[in-house]
């Protein structure tokens, strides 16, 4: 049974153990709450990318220059893509859908607009616009010789709903505002049609039929939609289909971006957490030891007026107990707080020129895109299993393992440690 009052007198009166081992489970809960957390929040990140157009994947294929910049023109790291290769991509294992879209570059009368064909009803890719619509409507599968513009183009453009533009030299009406920053900078554009619309332009246009071969079938752009935990294997397989010109695009591809630190905090996040724990673990049985072995004359003489071995492996187990608990409560609130600090951070994940294609020697054609995305620090059960339940779990085994040892300790044997 557990003598509470002579539990917190030996709390009490060791006091500068007792918050040197209140501390160290703490200081221990608190950086593994942190480094699990920010894990987390990193992987999430990298797929903040792509998961706001709705995908996971991204395919487009290298090709060749424009040879000159007059009418419509497909970028050199969108080259066509055909309609029977779309066809294998979405038959492979792994794959829930396959949305299409084409990119092209416009140029006319000394201006350029960037414009995307898509269909309206697509789970992914820029027909996700329809959450971003600031005015007008959405396009929808029966409309004809209409368009979307972006907010701030139409704006420099002195563009309204219900104006015409020309697109590839055909007149469309604009019938709604998109403010294309609502999603990723992947595939967006100033003009967006229906995917038909498109693919008629593009297999029309001599800048694009003297330098590719395109059908009306095609496009140059497929967003995919895949089981994560295939992802990777599915990117892989599809390059291995489609041939080294293919680019395809997972989230981590934007890991690489961001170079080798981020790499190397996710791969050794877990190698970083153990020997941290290893770590506590070592110092939370030598600081027991130590506690052990000064109480052993108190130990001895506890057995002496009627103490038995369980009596004694109890209590010390009881107040070793305290320890953790409250030490793991401390460690939870500080890493808490300390989560809540890091969750105000905000990382750029690069968008690299080739998913977002602006000719160079345009005015801020050179510019680099990012995608701000604030870390989200999300606890998981796994997370409440690590800091809660391993350190009282181990702590607790630590304890009984030293404290059988030394209650095996005969009364008469007390005297050699005076």
């Amino acid at each position: 049974m557990i003598n509470s009052k002579y539990l917190m007198s030996e709390l009490t009166g060791r006091g500068r153990r007792t918050i040197a081992n209140i501390g160290l489970v703490a200081l221990v809960t608190c950086v593994l709450v942190c480094i699990t957390l920010l894990t987390g929040a990193l992987e999430r990140a990298f797929h903040a990318p792509l998961s706001d157009i709705g995908a996971n994947i991204t395919v487009q294929k290298a090709g060749d220059v424009p040879e000159q910049m007059a009418g419509p023109v497909l970028p050199c790291s969108v080259a066509p893509i055909s309609a029977a290769q779309s066809t294998v991509i979405a038959s492979l294992p792994g794959i829930q859908s396959v949305s299409r879209a084409i990119l092209f570059w416009d140029f006319f009368d000394d201006a350029f607009q960037i414009v995307v064909g898509m269909q309206a009803n697509d789970p992914a890719g820029p027909a996700l616009l329809r959450t971003a619509i600031t005015a007008g409507r959405m396009l929808n599968p029966e409309d004809t010789s209409m368009a979307l513009v972006e907010t701030v183009w139409a704006e420099q453009a002195k563009l309204g709903i219900g104006d015409q533009v020309q697109i590839g030299g055909l007149p469309f009406t604009i019938i709604g505002l998109v403010d294309a920053s609502r999603i990723s900078r992947i595939g967006t554009a100033n003009l967006y049609i229906s995917l038909a619309e498109a693919q008629k332009i593009v297999a029309a246009a001599p800048g694009v039929t003297t330098v590719h071969s395109f059908d009306s079938k095609d496009s140059n752009l497929l967003f995919i939609q895949a089981d994560h935990d295939k992802t990777e294997d599915i990117a892989a397989t599809i390059k291995e289909l489609l041939g080294e010109k293919i680019t395809v695009s997972t989230p981590d591809s934007f890991k690489k971006l961001l170079g080798s630190l981020f790499s190397l905090t996710q791969r050794f996040s877990g190698v970083i957490s153990g020997m941290v724990f290893l770590l506590a673990l070592l110092l939370i049985i030598r600081n027991s030891s130590a506690a052990i072995r000064e109480r052993t004359k108190e130990i001895g003489t506890m057995k002496a007026v009627g103490w038995t071995g369980t009596d004694i492996r109890g209590q010390l187990l009881a107040e070793n107990t305290l320890y953790i608990v409250l030490g793991t409560v401390s460690g939870l609130i500080l890493g808490t707080l300390a989560a809540w600090g890091l969750s105000h951070i905000t990382i750029a994940i690069p968008i690299p020129w080739d998913m977002a294609p602006k000719p160079h020697f345009l005015p801020g054609g050179e510019e680099q895109l990012f995608r701000q995305v604030q870390l989200q620090m999300k606890p998981s059960l796994q997370l409440l299993i690590l800091t809660c339940m391993a350190p009282v779990l181990l702590g607790l085994a630590t304890v009984w393992a030293a404290s059988r040892a030394i209650t095996k300790l005969q009364t008469s044997e007390v005297l050699r440690y005076e």
